[in-house]
């Protein structure tokens, strides 16, 4: 029952990494900022990062964080006595 928990665990995140949208930004991060903040609906250019883009890298940050803590408890298995 572990090992097909940790497979479903681990095939979602795959999946959800192979989603994601590697394309490069033309002009940088900084004008990508400039040209896209207002989309966020935040009047302030800083706080529009700090609550939109930075949250994405807090929410992959917990993924990792809690794929790494699942991934430690299956590891060991049953012990046998």
């Amino acid at each position: 029952m572990k090992r097909l928990i940790g497979a479903l665990i681990s095939s979602v995140l795959l999946l959800e990494l192979l989603r994601l949208d590697y394309t490069k930004v033309s002009g940088g991060s900084y004008a990508y900022y400039l040209n896209n903040w207002r989309e966020v609906g935040i009047p302030n250019l800083v706080t529009a990062i700090l609550a939109d883009w930075r949250g994405y890298d807090s929410l992959g940050e917990a993924t990792l964080l809690f794929a790494a803590a699942t991934g430690f408890y299956l590891l060991p298995g049953r012990r046998k006595r």
